[in-house]
């Protein structure tokens, strides 16, 4: 850099600090107003004197006479950041006003998100003659300077921590003086370098100011210890191990001891124990693994100390989170909030991170009104083509693992940028675009044995949406993944999707007896997705049950499901399928496909096929599947046949090889195993509570029974057992009532239900 200049907001104090050295000029960034209006607007102004300084105090709160004075004095400007709303108030109206008083224009700022700098530049690009024309016919005010279409773009570090100085800079020719480069500023000689900020330099900086703020204000009360917290902090403001000390630094803080007079005090038992704890943290064989881990490939100091930060941060979260899971299984709710709200602490020492991600995301939904207002069109940038989708469970053999792969593959075919995000300690998933995170810790669910959650790396989820730039957050899981994404998309001022898949209230009631946790889950529920822009919900029914309960329905969708048709064929059936596992020759075969637990009623089913036996039909359940209730479900019924889990081809056999297929569940939303055996040409029997009734034509391709009626749903199965041509009919009519259910067409729509 040839000059020096600091612009620090509306005064110019700093620049007096060093305006005897040569090559410095005076400068400012003034904070301004359109008349009777509250939106802010700053300033950059260059070059300027201690009067001029005076006069623009005086001007200032009128944008229009702040023009007309530095117009007039031929002061070196331009408006700095202008698509970031300082105070929230800034609209279409005010940037069309500052298009038509100012020639130069802030291009790229090394604060604020680049995307902010890449729109600010395309905006300007975008102007022409006809759109200024329109501008100054609507507000009655002419361009103050020549060619106001033609706008000259600066850059400009915005650096408020000191840590990355002209990281965006002006670029011109050389010059001889402050006055000739400003000179070549004015005429419009010049180009904007440099990159756009993100929120870990705007949290690095902020993490700098507080410390030098400390070592200012109480070094005396540090004491000795002064010149160690010195050192630990520089350590890791560089991203390296703030208690991995080198000889050098040892000695140094030892050398000042001594200087000091103040050696025994560094040795006071408090002072060792504070260095010992921190010490022995850092030291810790697990911790350093992961710490040496996930600094592997980060170059930069401020990626370095954010991800040191994170990985100490998240552990001890963890270990809270563990201790809430266990009070909260033990039933112990008081203490279980209580282990909670101890990871409070932890979030005030990640503050300036939140802050940074929270306070550099700008809103795509303003942003998307701004240019259809000013433009009349999206830019692609702001065009909703970029969506991560969040799901605690992947690899489990469940109908959201299955919709979620099933829809990815789709749209990766459909050439769309869609990826799954997920956190697991182990994943063998690698047919779909995929971005899984190592957990902190896992940890089962209570009263919902084989359900394993993950505690997620928050902020590492948070930092990756925002550097990937996705402009949606789909969630399917209101889990500690779902909640992270919801967090991220929350402090990002992303889109967000979620997905009802699972009609949790009735599991914990089912499963748990308590109605308080019933009542507990569906508040969360409501509260979780009550935050959401569009919420996708499996059925009718449960549309119209979350209209009810005072859901907005302008929000809810229903979703489109998929299916492989190819996959799940008639033509696959091989009666002798059953037999490898016991089943006897003949026989009419039942089959139930899906996870073996209570609340999927299958006591009922037990009991309705306990009465058809006793009454001599010769039927064979068969279950396909496994859960929780597996074992004391396979005791109680010795003469059925259970599977254990299929999938692929061999489930599509098993489908097609069955004469009825029975789900009795009451708590599914949908149902992909309904529409898997209808394409399979079987006919169904389901219950008249839930999704799965909305997929049946009742009495012509499947039967809906009563809920909770053991006589009627012995009543359905009895009928299709002894009738095999409507069997027959009702088979052919269900794989009919599928054929147009495709996973592209599905994906289709799903994709386009939020398209911008």
């Amino acid at each position: 850099m040839g000059f020096v200049t600091v612009t620090d907001h509306d005064t110019i104090d700093g620049c007096l600090e060093i305006r005897d050295l040569p090559n410095t000029f005076i400068s400012e960034q003034v904070t301004t107003y359109f008349p009777q209006d509250p939106c802010k607007v700053h300033l950059l102004v260059w070059g300027i004197t201690e009067k001029q300084h005076q006069d623009i105090v005086i001007v200032r709160d009128n944008i229009f006479s702040l023009q007309r004075y530095l117009q007039g004095a031929q002061i070196a400007h331009a408006v700095a950041h202008p698509l970031y709303s300082i105070n929230g108030k800034l609209e279409a109206s005010h940037l069309e006003r500052l298009i038509l008083l100012f020639k130069h224009f802030e291009g790229v700022n090394g604060l604020r998100d680049a995307l902010l700098s890449e729109l600010a530049q395309e905006l300007f690009g975008s102007l022409t003659q006809k759109k200024i024309e329109e501008f100054a016919e609507r507000h009655n005010l002419e361009p103050t300077h020549r060619e106001p279409w033609k706008k000259i773009l600066i850059g400009g570090s915005d650096d408020h921590g000191g840590q990355f100085v002209a990281s965006a800079y002006t670029e011109a020719p050389a010059a001889e003086s402050p006055g000739k480069f400003l000179e070549h500023i004015r005429n419009g000689n010049c180009q904007p370098h440099g990159r756009g900020g993100t929120p870990l330099v705007l949290s690095h900086g902020f993490y700098n100011t507080l410390g030098c703020f400390i070592q200012d204000h109480f070094h005396e009360k540090l004491g000795p210890s002064a010149t160690l917290v010195e050192q630990m902090f520089s350590r890791f403001m560089e991203g390296r191990d703030p208690t991995e000390l080198t000889l050098k630094d040892k000695a140094t803080v030892f050398a000042q001891g001594v200087v000091s007079g103040k050696i025994f005090e560094l040795i006071k038992p408090a002072n060792m124990s504070l260095w010992k704890e921190l010490s022995n943290r850092f030291q810790e064989a697990e911790a350093k693994a992961n710490s040496v881990a996930e600094l592997e490939g980060a170059s930069d100091p401020e990626r370095r100390t954010f991800l040191m930060a994170n990985a100490v941060a998240e552990q001890l979260a963890f270990r809270f989170f563990e201790k809430f899971v266990r009070q909260l299984s033990s039933g112990n709710m008081l203490e279980s909030i209580q282990a909670l709200s101890a990871i409070a602490p932890i979030l005030i020492i990640l503050a300036p991170y939140i802050y940074g991600f929270h306070s550099q995301a700008p809103s795509r939904k303003w942003l998307q009104r701004i240019f259809r207002d000013l433009t009349g069109k999206i830019p692609a940038p702001l065009q909703n083509n970029k969506r991560a989708w969040f799901t605690d469970t992947l690899e489990d053999v469940n109908g959201v693992a299955t919709t979620i792969r099933k829809m990815t593959a789709a749209g990766a075919v459909a050439g769309k940028e869609l990826v799954v995000v997920t956190s697991r300690g182990e994943l063998t998933i690698h047919d779909i675009p995929i971005k899984n995170f190592n957990p902190i810790g896992e940890f089962e669910l209570p009263e919902y044995e084989l359900q394993k959650l993950s505690f997620p790396p928050i902020l590492q989820m948070l930092d990756y949406i925002q550097r990937e730039r996705f402009t949606e957050v789909i969630i399917s899981t209101p889990g500690p993944v779902g909640l992270t994404a919801l967090l991220a998309a929350k402090m990002l001022n992303l889109q967000t999707s979620g997905i009802y898949h699972t009609d949790f209230p009735q599991y914990v009631r089912i499963l748990t007896e308590d109605s308080f946790l019933e009542s507990v889950t569906w508040r969360y529920m409501h509260w979780f997705y009550g935050q959401l822009d569009t919420v996708f919900v499996n059925s009718e029914e449960y549309r119209e049950s979350w209209i009810k309960r005072g859901f907005d329905p302008a929000k809810l969708k229903i979703f489109p499901r998929g299916l492989d048709t190819e996959l799940f064929h008639p033509t696959r059936r091989n009666p002798a399928f059953f037999e490898k596992f016991g089943a006897k020759n003949g026989q009419i075969r039942l089959l139930y496909v899906g996870r073996v637990s209570r609340e999927k009623d299958l006591d009922l089913l037990a009991e309705a096929y306990r009465r058809l036996r006793d009454e001599g039909l010769s039927i064979q359940l068969c279950v396909v599947g496994h859960g929780p209730y597996s074992k004391e479900f396979s005791e109680s019924l010795p003469e059925a046949l259970f599977t254990g889990y299929l999938t692929g081809k061999e489930l599509a056999v098993a489908y097609a090889s069955a004469d009825i297929f029975v789900f009795p569940s009451t708590t599914d939303t949908f149902g992909n195993v309904i529409i898997e055996a209808q394409a399979s040409g079987v006919p169904v029997i389901v219950s008249d509570t839930g999704g799965p009734k909305e997929l049946v034509d009742n009495e012509r391709n499947g039967l809906i029974t009563k809920s909770h009626d053991v006589e009627d749903l012995t009543r359905a199965i009895r009928e299709l057992v002894a009738d095999p041509e409507r069997r027959k009919r009702m088979g052919d009519l269900a794989r009919e009532s599928v054929i147009d259910r495709t996973w592209p067409s599905a994906f289709r729509k799903f994709w386009a239900t939020t398209e911008v």
